[in-house]
């Protein structure tokens, strides 16, 4: 009984002896776990508030034939586009790349393959190739930039 009970306060316990520094710095599978959740939110329709919270101010973002996105006005008149449109979408990740370190921030490259339908049953399958710029700020990731382009 007192290994359970040992074993269940050292669930929560951090290891004294780990790099304090090391705990603490973001790492590129952060970086890569913060884009994979970010294109899981948008297969799910997630709330504009998801999104706004993850977005560095100032921001600059374009997506294909649309107008530049740089404020958080513009990213929630674009996002009811989407939710106004569409009734179901995915996104598949494929060669991403990460470079940067938390000081400077990371460049994130990557094609995504967008596949959805439309509410006039319009359907898409298109990949594009991305490229973020992502920050840390406090103990938050949050999009700086994205430039997206189709792939021919």
């Amino acid at each position: 009984m007192a290994t359970s009970v040992h074993a269940n306060n050292d669930l929560n316990t951090l290891s004294e002896t780990y790099d304090a520094k090391a705990r603490y710095e973001m790492s590129e599978n952060d970086v890569k776990s913060y884009v994979y959740q970010w294109f899981a939110a948008f297969d799910h329709q997630r709330e504009s508030g998801y999104f706004v919270n993850r977005i560095a101010l100032p921001v600059k973002m374009q997506y294909p034939d649309t107008t530049p996105i740089t404020s958080v006005e513009d990213f929630l008149a674009w996002y009811q586009g989407v939710t106004d449109n569409i009734i179901w979408n995915s996104h598949s990740i494929t060669s991403m790349d990460v470079q940067g370190n938390q000081k400077s921030g990371w460049t994130v490259s990557y094609v995504v393959n967008w596949k959805a339908k439309s509410k006039t049953n319009e359907n898409f399958d298109v990949m594009v190739k991305q490229e973020l710029k992502v920050i840390r700020i406090g103990d938050a990731l949050k999009l700086a930039e994205l430039n997206a382009s189709i792939v021919n």
